[in-house]
């Protein structure tokens, strides 16, 4: 039984099977309507428009000698038509006058010479259709459903005919439209049938995949669904794990050396508080900045393992309460204040992001800084602007690298380590976010964080 759902739980075995229960199905309503009422009006039309043809073959067997009779029936047979002479009528066969009336309907002379034979009509299925070709009166054949009319001769005998309606369908004007719509429906649902065996634990894959970061927080890709993507989640898995693993190794070396180079400046301050004599500010202040460049990297080798555990964060409230309280006056506007946004994530992370975004438009800007929140169909959008001189657009994909700084505005006399849009940025994306800059057309730079609206909670 195992052996048989490790088979099954493959996309190549899931597809085979759903072609082949479709046809199935298909093979099973059509086999119904050619047994049913509607049958009845295909073989009424294959009586009309056969009536004479039938007639000329009574007429001919009837009127030639008999060394011609077997080409006569050999050249009448088809397709989709089948005739043979027995002795007598066979067993299955009845009276029936509305079909006789259909089939003596023609004006026709040769038509009117069998109106007063004894005519004799049966409609098979299948079933039947299967018990007389096992039975040798009928060839393999490949219809659903027959007619059979037997006509009885001068000479005793009876001429069997059986016309499949195929024949006659592929005659009808609107046969190939029907043939059309049946391929188009047929192909519809095949392809639906498809699309949820295969794209959908694909788009839930791509779903989950979106929730995914490499911080420990972050939950594992569910080993789900058919086989292949249960293999695809597991090396998912596997990579994050490694990647998560190189993380974790590089913050430790971070950790090591920062604790190293600290304890190094602990001791350079304790000699020169222990010197008599004013104390050099220049050192002060490089020691000061020393301190802060390791708190950076510190925080920039961190953002994106952090070591608490997630809460929920109403987003909107979040970054607009930071704005509020911003040291500095902040614009705000919002589509709906109402929608609330909520999400999984670390909040001091996440403050982190959004307070080295406002610092970087007040210190580049030119005083004037507006927070901006859209619920756009990727998600919520929260965008900050600033007026300021904005980055070269060459730079713009350079400046979230570590330890990059632009010309212009943005150069060592203005502070700051080259890490701030790095620590953003990998903030960004372990809650699963995206960070973009662009220059504005008014002047300025516009930073806008685009968290999915799969990570909303």
């Amino acid at each position: 039984m195992s052996r048989f759902n490790s088979i099954y739980n493959s996309i190549l075995a899931r597809v085979l099977a759903l072609t082949f229960g479709t046809l199935v199905v298909s093979l099973i309503v059509l086999i119904t309507l050619v047994q049913s009422p509607l049958a009845d009006t295909i073989f009424d039309r294959a009586l009309v428009l056969n009536s004479r043809k039938v007639a000329e073959l009574v007429w001919l067997l009837e009127t030639t000698p008999d060394e011609a009779e077997q080409a006569i029936l050999s050249n009448y047979q088809g397709r989709a038509r089948f005739v043979r002479i027995t002795q007598g009528f066979l067993d299955n066969v009845e009276a029936d006058l509305a079909k006789k009336d259909l089939l003596t309907s023609g004006t026709e002379p040769v038509v009117q010479r069998i109106r007063e034979r004894e005519i004799r009509f049966a409609v098979l299925g299948i079933f039947e259709l299967t018990q007389a070709t096992n039975e040798g009166l009928l060839p393999r054949n490949s219809g659903a459903s027959a007619i059979h009319l037997a006509i009885a001769l001068n000479d005793g005998r009876v001429v069997n005919i059986w016309l499949w309606p195929a024949n006659f369908m592929a005659q009808s004007a609107g046969f190939l439209t029907v043939f059309s719509v049946l391929v188009v429906v047929f192909t519809l649902v095949l392809g639906l049938a498809i699309y949820w065996v295969i794209m959908r634990p694909i788009r839930e894959l791509e779903s989950v995949a979106e929730r995914v970061g490499l911080a420990q927080t972050a939950l594992p890709v569910p080993e789900t669904g058919p086989r292949e993507l249960r293999r695809l989640s597991a090396a998912l898995n596997r990579m994050r794990q490694r990647l998560s693993g190189l993380i974790r190794e590089r913050e430790q070396i971070m950790v090591a050396i920062a604790h190293d180079i600290r304890t190094g400046l602990t001791k350079l301050r304790l000699r020169l508080e222990a010197q008599e004599g004013p104390a050099d500010p220049n050192i002060d202040r490089d020691m000061t900045q020393m301190e802060r460049l390791i708190s950076d990297m510190l925080a920039y080798a961190r953002a994106e393992t952090p070591v608490v555990e997630p809460e929920l964060i109403e987003l909107r409230k979040f970054v607009t309460d930071m704005a509020g309280a911003a040291p500095f006056p902040v614009a705000i506007a919002q589509d709906n204040e109402d929608d609330t946004f909520v999400i999984a994530g670390n909040s001091l992370a996440v403050g982190r992001l959004f307070e080295n975004l406002f610092e970087n438009a007040r210190r580049y800007g030119a005083g004037s800084v507006w927070l901006t929140l859209d619920h756009v169909p990727q998600g919520l959008a929260i965008t900050i602007e600033d007026n300021g001189p904005g980055i070269p657009p060459a730079e713009l994909d350079h400046v979230f690298e570590p330890f990059y700084r632009g010309e212009g505005s943005r150069n060592r006399g203005t502070g700051g380590a080259g890490l701030g849009l790095g620590i953003a940025r990998a903030i960004a994306h372990s809650h699963g976010a995206q960070i973009t800059l662009v220059n504005r057309n008014e002047g300025g730079l516009r930073a806008c964080v685009t968290f999915p609206e799969a990570l909303r909670t």
